[in-house]
């Protein structure tokens, strides 16, 4: 079974209720094809929104996409606030 690493939030039923209103002109933020932007992703019944990492992705940069899925969010939901142990690492593969 192929797994990938995913750096993202939870999506709780009031994330996802903000997500589906986003800010005027941030819809471009959530792009499923693009790596430089947010992916929300389904893994069995749950959803995560953040970022897909290659396989031997330094270290050194998780603190950075963490910084930058919870800059993004605030632009698509201003006043959201992300707190810092809520962005976790995830690996996921074929169910």
């Amino acid at each position: 079974m192929e797994k990938q690493l995913f750096i993202g939030v939870r999506i709780s039923r009031n994330l996802e209720n903000e997500l589906n209103n986003p800010a005027p002109g941030t819809e471009g933020y959530l792009r499923p094809d693009d790596v430089n932007y947010l992916q929300i992703v389904s893994w069995g019944e749950e959803k995560f929104i953040g970022r897909y990492v290659n396989d031997g992705f330094p270290v050194v940069e998780i603190e950075k996409v963490s910084r930058d899925i919870s800059n993004i969010l605030k632009l698509i939901i201003p006043g959201h606030r992300v707190m810092e142990h809520s962005v976790h690492i995830y690996a996921f593969g074929d169910m």
